[in-house]
């Protein structure tokens, strides 16, 4: 066939967009022999703009420079609390879907009608691992660790359920280790802890031939502001003398220089009262420097399991994922003052980032953890893959949300979702490969895409926020990431038009 013909025909142009991704993907996995390692970094609570490469000052080295050799997201989301967002991510389906709906137990199990991406990527044929937050990785009782050992190969961390502690176990946060329940030694820092599993694992699996999946949850840096000393002691010098505004012109700045944000771009001015946060005003500096050494606690830790992967020769054909669960969190419910003689950040303090200081991390955006304005719903994301990222350096500006990463693994490795589990139906996906934004740089949607929140609804460029269902308020997203600018009443039709969406997604499936 004569290609003109082909590229002029549009019903054949579809055709070629929707399997352009799979060909990709078959191709890739073709050439390198072998499917993929995934590894999947998440963060908990990291704002926006914490990394180097979104704009912050925190020293990430490591994924700075898997972003400059992978592609950086501008537009990619998550469900603004801890457990519908892991709902999401191991699910594919929307967490209200599948037992995380506002009001549900962010610790509760996953309802029935759904498969995780760990128990799939298991079946395929994968060595699967998961340390840290161990939440939901099975649709069974994830507080067992039996439960968790039938879906998991290899496992170390916690079940969430309490404050916890960097240093030392906390009551209702049990540690497991490989089906069963494990004494957590106190004094190790928890990330190190997670990591030197990691590292471990990858170490003996030289002469596996399996594939790798690894979901590295980190409990960084979720409040208790806790840290290692050496590593606090470096950012003092960076905050003692910088007021948190300040620090955010000039994280939007580097934004815009990047090209992360366009010009124009300001906070929302909810973000720049000084007022609305008076018990984070005990040692601001402190908090930030403890905040920015957690950060960085996680590049390091990437850093060790890079050069493990280098170590077994599987570097080259894997995908590493780094994004984060929510935006940073003003919550204070915690927040305890420091004892007299106590090193903050210690294992015997309790501090938390408080609004003013976590409205640094999340620049430019407005809002924080929980919220459904983008500071609550937007975060970074990282994907690097030497053997498959076309044109490395670059940024997607494609709109793509955490349940995109199910089906995405499921598609690199070759593995079909299935329409039962375990003699039980599995609830259709509601996430999307995201593969193209990997393969073909110009890449774009054929429609504008609908996304829905619990109070929010994104349809292409536009964005409507139900915080209040009689005053809805419509951004125009790609000129306001701010969200200072509610345009309803210059869009009515628009904003009903909205409305009826998000009623006939937003629903609980029983």
């Amino acid at each position: 066939m004569n290609m003109n013909s082909v590229f002029s025909n549009v019903f054949l142009m579809s055709i070629v967009l929707t399997l352009a991704p799979i060909v990709f993907a078959q191709e890739t996995v073709k050439a390198s022999g072998s499917r993929p390692n995934i590894i999947v970094v998440m963060a908990d609570d990291m704002g926006y703009s914490d990394l180097g490469c979104y704009g912050g000052e925190i020293k990430t080295p490591t994924i700075d420079q898997l972003a400059k050799e992978g592609v950086r997201f501008r537009q990619f989301y998550n469900f603004a609390i801890c457990g519908p967002s892991r709902a999401a991510l191991m699910t594919g389906c929307y967490p209200w879907q599948v037992g995380q709906h506002p009001g549900a137990d962010i610790f509760a199990n996953l309802t029935g009608n759904c498969v995780t991406l760990i128990q799939l990527m298991k079946k395929a044929g994968y060595q699967t691992v998961a340390v840290g937050r161990l939440d939901m990785v099975t649709r069974q009782d994830w507080h067992d660790p039996e439960a968790i050992a039938r879906s998991t190969d290899r496992f170390l961390g916690s079940a969430s359920g309490g404050p916890g502690n960097y240093y030392r176990e906390e009551q209702k946060t049990p540690w497991f280790r490989d089906g069963k329940r494990w004494k957590r030694p106190k004094g190790p820092y928890s990330t190190d802890l997670i990591t030197d599993f990691v590292v471990d694992v990858i170490d003996d699996s030289k002469d596996d031939e399996r594939p790798l999946f690894v979901y590295l949850s980190h409990y960084a840096p979720h409040w208790p502001l806790q840290a290692n000393e050496k590593q606090i002691a470096p950012y003092r010098a960076t905050y003692e003398k910088a007021d948190y505004k300040r620090l955010m012109k000039e994280r939007l700045a580097r934004q815009i220089e990047m090209g992360i944000m366009p010009m124009g771009t300001e906070p929302h001015r909810t973000m720049l009262d000084p007022r609305k946060d008076v018990a984070s005003r005990e040692l601001p500096a402190e908090r930030m420097a403890i905040h920015a050494a957690m950060v960085q606690s996680i590049d390091t830790s990437l850093s060790r399991i890079v050069e493990a992967l280098k170590r077994s020769g599987r570097l080259d054909n894997t995908l590493i994922l780094v994004l984060s669960d929510n935006g940073a969190s003003h919550q204070l419910a915690f927040n305890r003052p420091v004892a007299e003689g106590a090193r903050p950040g210690g294992i015997d303090t309790f501090l938390n980032q408080g609004a003013a200081l976590a409205s640094l991390n999340n620049t430019p955006l407005r809002g924080y953890k929980i919220s459904n304005y983008e500071g609550g719903i937007a975060s970074p994301l990282v994907a690097w893959w030497p053997a498959g990222i076309k044109q490395p350096g670059r940024f997607n500006n494609q709109l793509i949300h955490i349940g995109d990463i199910m089906p995405t693994c499921l598609e690199l490795a070759g593995v079909a979702y299935p329409e039962q589990f375990n003699g039980r139906p599995s609830l259709p996906l509601a996430g999307e490969s995201f593969i193209n934004a990997l393969s073909t740089p110009d890449a774009e949607a054929n429609e504008p895409r609908v996304v829905i929140w619990p109070k929010a609804v994104r349809q292409g460029d536009w964005k409507l926020v139900l915080n209040q269902t009689n005053l809805p308020e419509l951004f125009h997203i790609p000129t306001d990431r701010g969200e200072n600018k509610n345009l309803s009443t210059k869009h009515p039709q628009r904003v009903r038009d909205m409305q009826r969406l998000h009623a006939k997604h937003y629903h609980k499936v029983q």
